[in-house]
C-alpha cells in the first residue's frame, strides 16, 4: 500500500507540475505579445515518468521499483538490474523512448532451481530398500526440512544425511534406516549350533518353513542372531535360512568346532582330532538352485566362510567342486562360491 501511495503522490505531483507548465507557457506567450523581441519558453521540467518494476514469477517484488523521469519523445537508455541466481524470463510494457506522461515496465525473473535432495528408506539389517527412492525439489537457496516416511511394521533407527538445510547446486542424499518393529536385538557375531534332533528352517524370523531340514549330529555356523520382543532367538544359517532356537533340539556353541589348516583343509574337532578333510573333489555337473521363490541364495568363499556372491533362485548352474565338512556336504557353484546340498536340485 505504501508503494502505491507513493506512486499516486508522484503522479499527482507530475500532473500539478504539468498544469503549472501550461500556465507558465501561457504567461510566456502573453508576454511575447507585448514584447516580440523575447523567445517563447516551451520546456519547463520533465513531462514523462516511467516506473520499472522487478518481480519474481510469483509476483513478489525483488527490489524497490526504479523511477525514471524525462521528456516525451526522448530516447531511453536502460540498463536492467541483475539478481544472483535469477534469470529474466519476461518483459512487459517495454519501450525505447518516453511515449506517455506515465508508463511502466515490468520485469519478471525466475530463480534457479536447486539440485535434488534424494531420500532413501532402507532396512538397516537386510540392507534392502523399503520403498522407491523419492526426490525433493526446490529453488536455489530455499530451505527444506524432511520428515521420515512411516513404514508399516518398521521403526526408525537413524537418519544419515542433511534432514534440513538449503537447496544448493549439488545433489544431497538422506537415508533413513529402519528395523522391524518386533526385532529387539540384532547380533552379527558368529555362533555355532549343534543339532540334536531334526529341525525345520524358515525364510526369516517368524517366516515360512523351507525345504532345508537340519539333521541330528550336524553343526551349523550362524551369521546373524535376532531376539524378538517376545524373547525368542532366531539364528541365520546362511542366505535366507533361519532357525528358531529350541534348547530341546539344539545347543549353542560359542567356539568354532572346526579349525582351518595352512593348506586350507578343514578338520572337525570331534572324537578324533587327527581326522582331516580331503581336498575338494572336482565336478562338472548341472543343478538347479532350489532355495526360496523370488529370493537370492548367498554363496560363500569356502564352507563356513564369508559371503561373496548371490544367485537367483531357480537358475541352472554348473557345479564345479564338492567338499564334506563333518556331516555337511558343500558344493562350489560355477566358481562363484559355495553352498550346501540342501539348496541344490540335481
Amino acid at each position: 500500500m505504501a508503494f502505491l501511495d507513493s506512486v499516486k503522490n508522484l503522479m499527482k505531483f507530475n500532473k500539478n507540475n504539468e498544469t503549472k507548465q501550461k500556465n507558465d507557457v501561457s504567461t510566456v506567450e502573453k508576454s511575447d505579445l507585448s514584447d516580440k523581441n523575447k523567445e517563447p519558453i516551451t520546456k519547463v521540467g520533465h513531462n514523462a515518468t516511467l516506473i520499472i518494476i522487478y518481480q519474481d514469477d510469483r509476483g513478489q517484488s525483488l527490489t524497490t521499483p526504479q523511477i525514471i523521469s524525462g521528456y516525451i519523445g526522448e530516447e531511453l537508455h536502460l540498463r536492467f538490474k541483475e539478481f544472483p541466481n535469477y534469470d529474466l524470463i519476461n518483459i512487459s510494457g517495454f519501450t525505447s523512448a518516453f511515449v506517455d506522461p506515465y508508463g511502466s515496465i515490468t520485469l519478471t525473473y525466475r530463480k534457479h532451481q536447486g539440485a535434488d535432495v534424494w531420500l532413501f528408506s532402507q532396512d538397516i539389517d537386510k540392507q534392502k530398500l523399503l520403498m522407491r527412492p523419492v526426490f525433493i525439489r526446490g529453488d536455489f537457496g530455499e530451505r527444506f526440512e524432511l520428515n521420515a516416511p512411516t513404514i508399516p511394521d518398521y521403526s526408525l533407527q537413524k537418519a544419515v544425511g542433511p534432514t534440513r538445510g538449503v537447496f544448493s547446486d549439488k545433489q544431497q542424499l538422506v537415508t533413513y534406516y529402519y528395523r522391524k518393529s518386533r526385532w529387539k536385538i540384532v547380533d552379527h557375531n558368529v555362533h555355532y549350533l549343534r543339532i540334536n534332533s531334526y529341525c525345520l528352517s524358515y525364510t526369516e524370523p517368524e517366516g515360512h518353513d523351507i525345504s532345508v531340514t537340519l539333521a541330528p549330529d550336524t553343526i551349523w555356523q550362524t551369521f546373524e542372531s535376532i531376539q524378538l520382543i517376545n524373547n525368542d532367538w532366531w539364528y541365520n544359517i546362511g542366505g535366507n535360512a533361519w532357525v528358531k532356537f529350541d534348547e530341546q533340539r539344539m545347543e549353542l556353541l560359542e567356539n568354532n568346532p572346526y579349525t582351518l589348516s595352512d593348506t586350507l583343509k578343514i578338520a572337525p574337532i570331534q572324537d578324533d582330532p587327527e581326522l582331516s578333510i580331503p581336498e575338494p573333489v572336482k565336478l562338472s555337473v548341472t543343478a538347479e538352485i532350489n532355495f526360496v521363490p523370488n529370493q537370492k541364495l548367498a554363496l560363500y568363499d569356502r564352507p563356513f566362510g564369508k559371503k561373496i556372491n548371490e544367485i537367483e533362485n531357480g537358475k541352472t548352474v554348473l557345479i564345479t567342486a564338492r567338499n564334506r565338512v563333518g556331516r555337511m556336504l558343500w558344493f562350489e557353484v560355477d566358481g562363484l562360491g559355495w553352498t550346501i546340498w540342501e539348496y541344490l536340485q540335481f
